[in-house]
């Protein structure tokens, strides 16, 4: 007995909206992450580069969707906090209190887009815990998550400002 064409359609819904054709950059894995925009000075920051500034640790974190269900568990993430690649860098400030006017978008090479603002990155536990990962439980990111990924550990739901496949970080001066 063969499945009703509409059951079926619905059913496979979710699995032909994940294909590459529907996202044809999904899977791209970022080998490096620029950081652009109100910087001193543009740079490019690929894995033995990350390597140099001070490794940290995660430690244990659930990954949570919007919805709040766990859809991963994972041990240790490896990386550097997003504030010391920043830092790097240096944040072109223009006036007396510019920082707190600073929005940081980060990019995945399939397009996905995430923000922090200067407040929660540099006045918030939250900024400890934001790494540029580039290991996960031991060892490299495979394939599906790329050579780079970022995560919010102290998100009560990481799942949506996890970029996996990160390639660009962007300082944007709000007006």
């Amino acid at each position: 007995m063969k499945p009703p064409a509409l059951l079926l359609a619905l059913l496979l819904a979710p699995a032909l909206s994940a294909t590459p054709a529907a996202h044809p950059m999904a899977g791209t894995p970022s080998h490096s992450v620029r950081i652009t925009g109100a910087v001193k000075a543009p740079a490019e920051f690929d894995v033995a580069a990350l390597k140099k500034l001070l490794p940290r640790n995660s430690g244990p974190v659930d990954v949570v969707c919007a919805s709040g269900a766990v859809v991963g568990k994972v041990e240790n993430f490896r990386g550097v906090r997003l504030t010391d690649v920043l830092d790097r860098v240096g944040i072109d400030l223009k006036e007396h209190k510019d920082d707190r006017r600073m929005v940081f978008v980060a990019r995945a090479t399939d397009g996905y887009v995430v923000t922090f603002s200067w407040s929660e990155l540099y006045n918030t536990p939250i900024g400890r815990d934001v790494l540029v990962a580039w290991e996960k439980d031991g060892k490299p990111l495979d394939a599906h998550e790329g050579q780079l990924l970022l995560i919010s550990g102290q998100d009560i739901k990481t799942g949506p400002r996890h970029v996996r496949w990160l390639s660009e970080i962007e300082i944007v001066r709000m007006k």
